[in-house]
């Protein structure tokens, strides 16, 4: 049987194991604690880059939409105009035809008119002549009004500008 002293020596060998256990559980605790907080700091830069990048894209995505938008109105704008341009042409054509008709017609009557009239009244196509050459040197110091056009143009109500872009990831503003 085992003596008390032998029993004794056991249990201080028992409970220095212990302490040896005991102060490798803390270091293992140590190392364990500085591994959590490592992983926290990297969890909470990755949440921080992540939000970072998210505001980032928003910003970008918001800056297209208005883009989008201002180019929408830009087209508005344009196709206004091209309708004003369309419309014009159109009727610019069509009194074209019918003036270059009317002035082919009174060309050839006002020749005719003319060639009767100073045949059979001489003397009064020599009073005309001196009538238009007088009328000639009352309007070079007073000229008759001038007649305003019947066309003024109006332009199409274009949109605002927007804003350039935000500066994302270290780029620079473009002006």
């Amino acid at each position: 049987m085992a003596s008390a002293d032998d029993i004794f020596n056991a249990l201080n060998g028992a409970n220095s194991r212990l302490d040896d256990i005991k102060g490798e559980l803390d270091n293992l605790k140590v190392s364990t604690d500085a591994v959590t907080a490592a992983v926290q700091n990297a969890a909470a830069l990755l949440v921080s880059t992540l939000n970072n990048g998210f505001s980032q894209l928003v910003a970008l995505a918001n800056y297209t939409n208005q883009a989008l938008y201002q180019n929408d109105q830009q087209n508005d704008t344009i196709i206004c105009e091209l309708t004003h341009i369309s419309k014009n042409t159109c009727e610019l054509l069509n009194q074209s035809v019918v003036q270059t008709r009317l002035q082919t017609s009174l060309e050839h009557n006002v020749a005719k008119l003319d060639f009767l009239y100073a045949t059979v009244h001489a003397e009064a196509e020599l009073e005309r002549l001196r009538v238009a050459e007088l009328r000639a040197e009352v309007e070079r110091c007073c000229p008759p009004p001038k007649h305003e056009p019947p066309c003024t143009y109006t332009p199409c109500q274009g949109p605002q500008p927007i804003e350039p872009p935000p500066a994302v990831g270290g780029q620079q503003k473009v002006n």
